[in-house]
């Protein structure tokens, strides 16, 4: 267990050392901070109307059956609303103590006539011209949040395996694989130690990426899960990466080539139809990515949880018979 660990160290220690490794723990948690700026919330995916206090409360409670209502305390800091970035309708009673539509002027169409159909809605104006219905389609998050969220950890597990493809490249290079393999230090353990990083790292990005990106309704355990069962498919990725690769040069290229084939999976994922996406059964990053979106969506049931994880454990584990031999002469 102490060389477990000793392995576990200096692999962290050189981690941080090198910048492109230092970069693929930290650059994630940017990119999702990035991601997010750009998710829209559930108020911003709503109409949005602003009212002066003391607006009547049965138009308030009116308008709040469309969308969000925000009451300001004067009429200068409704018009201040209305002018930001953003579409927001102001309601105001005119001089003639009728309702008013207050806007900026360069409004999308919803926001300019929305307000005036809710207005003649609620004054008893209807056009019987226009049969209008209503209905849910049950998803209550942004799809942009849950196809990208899945994918930002998807490519943290990928990442993980990655940092540990590029330390074994780290030993070849400085030539210190020939001398533990005379140590006392036995193959089991020298796995191990390697793979541990692998495991850690994306445990900690997938749980902060939840924080940032607000999703903490999903269930933790089963996200678990996922992570560990597809740490094991980037441990694997790490292992081919460093065993075929000379240098990090050759390291970047298969590293892309890896990529490209997960990048591959999630398109398969998002645009094949169900009846042709058996075909990617046999890539487990197309369960991982699968997996963290039925998460996401809390679609996810632990019977599902159970086929997604054996799932990625038996690919893994095929890839693995099929490149042992690979590897061992890689790290001979």
């Amino acid at each position: 267990m102490k060389r477990v660990i000793s392995i576990f160290i200096r692999d962290f220690k050189s981690s941080i050392r090198e910048f492109l490794l230092l970069y693929m723990m930290v650059g994630p948690l940017l990119l999702t901070l990035g991601f997010s700026l750009f998710i829209p919330s559930s108020e911003a995916a709503s109409l949005q109307f602003a009212v002066v206090e003391g607006m009547d409360e049965a138009v308030i409670s009116h308008f709040e059956g469309y969308g969000s209502v925000a009451v300001y305390d004067d009429i200068e800091a409704l018009h201040k609303r209305v002018l930001d970035i953003d579409d927001v309708a102001g309601i105001v009673k005119n001089e003639e103590n009728a309702l008013a539509v207050v806007l900026e002027g360069n409004e999308g169409h919803d926001t300019e006539t929305v307000p005036l159909k809710i207005i003649q809605d609620f004054q008893g104006n209807y056009n019987d011209d226009i049969v209008y219905t209503t209905s849910s389609v049950g998803e209550t998050k942004s799809p942009l949040l849950i196809i990208g969220g899945a994918a930002l950890m998807m490519t943290v597990i990928i990442l993980g395996g990655i940092v540990v493809g590029f330390n074994i490249i780290e030993e070849k290079e400085a030539k210190t694989i020939g001398a533990l393999n005379v140590t006392q230090m036995s193959k089991l353990e020298f796995v191990v130690g390697k793979s541990i990083i692998g495991f850690i790292l994306p445990v900690i990005q997938i749980y902060l990426m939840t924080y940032i990106l607000k999703i903490t309704d999903i269930d933790f355990y089963m996200a678990l899960l996922v992570i560990v069962t597809g740490s094991f498919t980037s441990a694997v990725t790490g292992f081919v990466i460093g065993a075929i690769s000379e240098n990090q040069i050759a390291g970047v290229l298969n590293m892309k080539i890896i990529y490209l084939v997960a990048a591959g999976s999630i398109l398969g994922a998002m645009l094949l139809p169900d009846a042709l996406q058996k075909f990617l059964y046999i890539i487990p990053t197309y369960w991982i990515f699968t997996g963290f979106r039925d998460i996401i969506t809390l679609d996810m049931t632990w019977n599902m949880a159970g086929i997604t994880a054996a799932w990625i454990t038996g690919t893994t584990t095929v890839i693995l018979l099929v490149v042992r031999k690979r590897i061992q002469k890689g790290l001979a």
